[in-house]
């Protein structure tokens, strides 16, 4: 399911416990989602979790969740520019079929895998070799051919939008 940011953040607020019960987690969180103009034709270009397109991109932070599709078969979550990915990233660098994302029965702990994207995907900065799981734990900074996004597992997702929403710090200056 796709969110935008402020509209979790808000709940979270208002009702801690009722976003944890609801939100499938973990979560990628995408910062730098590029703004299109609102026109019927660039509404085509877009991005879901169903592979439907939504009628405008917006600049806000979007939150997808990891989850398969309701419909989908097994545990697996696929991310990537094809409309049969469970999380579709339309932009040029991803690929069709960009990576996937486990979750171990046994420990719990998530692994992203890259499927031999074009542009690879990298965690904190290091490209993962292609065909090789690399766990994820709490929190991580992933990269998949240009789209930066977080990796967030619910408390860490907490702490992310309890610090993006302090008001910046105050700036102390000399009076003339």
């Amino acid at each position: 399911m796709l969110h935008r940011l402020s509209t979790l953040a808000s709940q979270l607020l208002v009702d801690r416990e009722a976003l944890l019960r609801t939100v499938h987690w973990p979560v990628l969180v995408w910062e730098a989602v590029p703004a299109l103009a609102a026109s019927p034709r660039r509404s085509e270009a877009g991005l879901t979790q169903t592979g439907r397109r939504p009628q405008v991109r917006s600049a806000e932070p979007l939150v997808f969740e990891v989850r398969p599709r309701p419909h989908g078969v097994g545990s697996e979550v696929t991310v990537g520019r094809g409309p049969e990915c469970d999380i579709v990233l339309a932009e040029p660098t991803v690929s069709r079929m960009h990576a996937r994302f486990r979750q171990e029965p046994h420990t719990g702990v998530w692994s992203v895998t890259d499927l031999e994207s074009h542009n690879g995907t990298y965690q904190e900065g290091v490209l993962i070799v292609p065909g090789r799981a690399a766990p994820l734990f709490r929190r991580a900074s992933l990269r998949l051919g240009s789209v930066e996004v977080l990796f967030l597992q619910a408390c860490a997702f907490e702490q992310y939008v309890r610090s993006s929403s302090l008001p910046p710090p105050a700036r102390l200056t000399r009076g003339g």
